[in-house]
């Protein structure tokens, strides 16, 4: 049984490193492909075990690594294959309990988002090590490439000094938002994954809808703390920056849960949270004000006492 699992995480690291070699196409599809990459190793680790999805990630990053080159593949598993397998690995852990319902006690899955989260922030760190990540270089790079460009349309070239401060801006927030975006892709491809396996039977663990996760307590405070010390320059707010991008993301996603929570029973339920969702997608700031709400219900633990929580996935 095992090897079969292994040699079913052979298949899904293949299908992970095609998904993610269709970036290199440069076509609409390539970054919708690009985001679903770390699925195949999510299906492989929650449907047929930790061995497989880590066979899995294994083999996605060494195929993207001798077909791309070797710090696209080592970045592939420091961002993606590595975090979306243990995610998944975490949210399969269980023991024995005979006070649980169906005799096992699996691992909180406020426990997994808030250790992904912590993942996802230390891999984005990582990642701008081995780069060479340098804002004022970026900001260089980002203005001639800015330039080139808009000197190929028709019209007037705004000056370096009423574009810099834009660019500036968006370098300075990278490693939230890379850390936000990276965790996002994460998340996605565990629950997608949990949802194809329990279709397929092959989830053992209770399911739980996603929205029922609010992060515990002291995940607010240290929130606070790695903002307060990403406003710092240099690399301690960079590395700060990217823990409280992933944080910031985690709890807008509980803040999102919230919005589940309290539009429970209402006719109206499916239409706002698409529009709030497709909202969402297009522009940032509702994104900062779930993150707002998720950390005022993670502080006040307004759902924690209305909803009881119960073990499973969504």
């Amino acid at each position: 049984m095992s090897m079969r699992n292994i040699l079913i995480g052979f298949g899904a690291g293949m299908a992970a490193a095609l998904l993610f070699a269709g970036l290199v196409s440069g076509t609409a599809l390539a970054f919708p492909l690009f985001i679903l990459s770390p699925l195949p190793i999510a299906i492989a680790a929650l449907g047929f075990g930790t061995l497989s999805g880590a066979a899995a990630a294994a083999v996605a990053s060494a195929l993207i690594g001798l077909a791309i080159g070797h710090l696209a593949g080592g970045l592939y598993f420091i961002l993606f294959a590595a975090p979306v397998a243990w995610a998944a690995h975490l949210v399969g852990l269980s023991r024995p309990d005979e006070s649980a319902p169906g005799g096992r006690q699996w691992f909180p899955l406020d426990i997994v988002l808030l250790r992904a989260a912590l993942a996802v922030a230390a891999a984005v760190v990582v990642t701008g090590f081995l780069l060479g990540y340098d804002p004022e270089a970026l900001i260089t790079q980002t203005l001639a490439v800015l330039k080139s460009w808009l000197a190929q349309s028709e019209g007037m070239t705004p000056p370096d000094a009423e574009m810099e401060p834009l660019v500036r801006f968006n370098i300075a927030l990278m490693p939230f938002t890379s850390a936000s975006l990276t965790l996002g892709i994460l998340v996605l491809a565990t629950w997608l994954g949990a949802r194809i396996a329990r279709m397929s039977g092959l989830l053992a663990r209770e399911w739980t809808p996603l929205w029922t996760i609010v992060l515990p307590q002291p995940a607010a405070l240290f929130f606070g703390l790695a903002f307060v010390v990403s406003l710092l320059p240099g690399v301690p707010g960079q590395i700060a920056g990217a823990v409280a991008g992933a944080m910031g993301f985690a709890f807008a996603l509980t803040g999102f849960g919230l919005l589940h929570a309290l539009l429970l029973g209402k006719a109206a339920r499916p239409l706002l949270l698409f529009l709030v969702y497709a909202v969402s997608f297009i522009f940032l700031l509702p994104l900062g004000i779930m993150a707002v709400v998720g950390l005022a219900d993670t502080a006040l633990q307004f759902r924690a006492r209305r909803f009881a929580a119960r073990p499973g996935i969504s």
